[in-house]
């Protein structure tokens, strides 16, 4: 609930952004691109849900809609930094306890968190 809740949160602000500066096409991009995230998202959840959960999915879709805002160039560098961290999490977390379970949700909030500090 909190994800969507967000969601329309940011929604509502690049809109009214868009609509005071005139960018109609860099909100109809950032819609584009989140479509597309969450989309392949939802397409992995779909095809093996035990590798990413429906709260990853959520989640990346007002995450996207922010890092595409700001700056869509820094979205494939965004995924790229969280599948990392992810991986690396992963391994350690594999070595360490042989656990195979690790939450994919933090490393995309650090990683997007990153990325809007570096574009501003």
């Amino acid at each position: 609930m909190a994800t969507l809740l967000a969601t329309a949160a940011i929604a509502v602000v690049i809109c009214a952004a868009a609509i005071m500066n005139r960018e109609l096409t860099r909100v109809a991009l950032c819609v584009g691109v989140t479509a597309l995230v969450a989309g392949a998202y939802g397409l992995l959840h779909r095809v093996s849900p035990r590798s990413l959960g429906w709260g990853d999915v959520l989640l990346v879709t007002p995450l996207t809609l922010a890092v595409a805002y700001v700056a869509v160039e820094r979205v494939l560098w965004w995924q790229l930094v969280a599948a990392t961290t992810g991986a690396v999490h992963a391994v350690w977390v594999r070595v360490r306890s042989g656990s195979s379970h690790v939450p994919f949700g933090p490393h995309l909030l650090i990683a997007a968190w990153l990325m809007l500090v570096a574009s501003v």
